[in-house]
């Protein structure tokens, strides 16, 4: 465990330096995208579902653009021939996947709490001491069980341009056809059902219940999301030859 901690802290420091190269269209695709969502969504619903949009607008910067941003990046890494780099080194895919995730993270949760702060602010949402405080956290948990749909998609996705092509389809069902814009109880009972394989339906239930101050249902939520992020981990450490592929 040293060891791997060792290498994903080495291989994120790596990977800062082309993430820095990129900090504007980063900054513009992480900030801007989500936060005119959020404006322009919020003059278009009713009051009762201006928690929804703001809490649709923190997914998108903490999962979907996590999913997104980690499969386009082991399509830009085959295109580059890195990835070739990356599967010949006696390091775990685990390593790979964490630290290509992380040089995201810091931009993705500053974003997500500016986004917080400008939503409370503008759609008057008052938010408790208690849910601040597990804010944060359940962003980051978020974040760690959406990691295994972006290396599923790279990974298996085939050449970089369909890569490409299949990380903006999901990002698109994960956003329009995924209840995180929009409360689970709208869509029919089935698809209710089928939403609850989604680590996004939890995500967004996790945020709306601490925002709303039910935090025993958020625990709830916090626990399954800690089972898909274990699962994750699981297929990605041992399940998937990323070697064979």
């Amino acid at each position: 465990m040293t060891g791997t901690a060792r290498q994903i802290v080495d291989a994120t420091i790596m990977a800062y330096r082309s993430t820095f190269r990129e900090l504007g269209v980063i900054l513009a695709f992480v900030v801007l995208f989500p936060v005119g969502f959020l404006f322009f969504l919020g003059l278009i619903v009713r009051p009762q579902l201006q928690t929804q949009v703001l809490v649709g607008s923190m997914m998108m910067e903490m999962a979907l653009l996590n999913v997104n941003v980690l499969a386009q990046t082991i399509g830009n890494d085959k295109r580059s021939k890195l990835w070739e780099l990356w599967v010949s080194l006696p390091v775990r895919p685990t390593v790979y996947v964490v630290s290509n995730a992380l040089t995201l993270l810091p931009f993705s949760l500053l974003a997500t709490v500016v986004t917080l702060g400008l939503g409370a602010v503008y759609f008057g949402i008052t938010l408790s001491s208690l849910a601040l405080l597990f804010l944060v956290p359940a962003f980051l948990v978020i974040w760690a069980s959406t990691l295994g749909i972006g290396f599923l998609i790279g990974v298996y996705g085939g050449p970089p341009r369909r890569i490409n092509t299949i990380a903006q389809f999901v990002g698109i069902v994960m956003t329009f056809f995924a209840p995180i814009f929009y409360p689970l109880s709208a869509l029919p009972t089935v698809l209710q059902y089928v939403a609850g394989i989604w680590p996004l339906t939890w995500g967004e239930l996790l945020l709306v219940d601490l925002i709303r101050g039910a935090l025993a249902e958020a625990g709830i939520a916090a626990a399954v999301l800690g089972g898909f992020t274990v699962v994750w981990f699981v297929l990605i450490g041992a399940g998937l030859r990323w070697r064979e592929t």
